[in-house]
């Protein structure tokens, strides 16, 4: 069993131990306080804090505009659109009128076209039946009448239509 003087010892140098511990630690701390001093002093270390300082402003600013800007464009997204699709729209509607009307505009001539040829028609169907209630004697008369209207016109013209016309006759 120790004794007490070997316990007093070993409490010394371990007393010791922890003195030159805290010394060194002192020291250190002296170095690096000199340090830090110097680093603190130093003008071209605060002249580049200084610059970074004013760079990261900057930077911050450049990303509030570019915020404000994408807000402005999203604003202005849709109504721009709208606008084409307005406009592509407007297009459409004006092509279908137009070509309504030029369709209108063409017909138009067709339908007189039409009623021309309906009166025609009219008066063929009126011809046509009276021909078919003839009575022989009045069909001869007419037939007559026609024959010699027809050598009227043809006493002008060739050869080649007064052959046409007498094989209608002699139908």
């Amino acid at each position: 069993m120790p004794n007490a003087v070997d316990m007093f010892r070993a409490q010394r140098d371990a007393a010791e131990a922890v003195q030159r511990t805290l010394y060194e630690t002192t020291t250190l701390l002296n170095a690096l306080r000199q340090e830090v001093d110097r680093l603190v002093g130093d003008e071209h270390l605060r002249g580049l804090l200084r610059d970074e300082r004013a760079l990261l402003d900057r930077t911050d600013a450049f990303l509030h505009q570019v915020r404000c800007f994408r807000e402005r464009e999203i604003a202005w997204f849709w109504p721009a659109v709208w606008r084409r699709w307005l406009v592509a729209v407007a297009f459409a509607l004006a092509s279908a009128t137009a070509a309504g009307a030029g369709y209108t505009w063409m017909s138009r001539p067709d339908a007189s076209e039409r009623a021309r040829a309906r009166a025609r028609r009219n008066v063929a169907d009126a011809i046509i039946q009276r021909i078919e209630t003839m009575t022989p004697a009045e069909r001869r008369q007419l037939d007559a009448l026609m024959k010699g209207a027809t050598s009227q016109k043809l006493s002008g013209a060739t050869g080649e239509r007064r052959n046409v016309e007498s094989s209608r006759a002699e139908r």
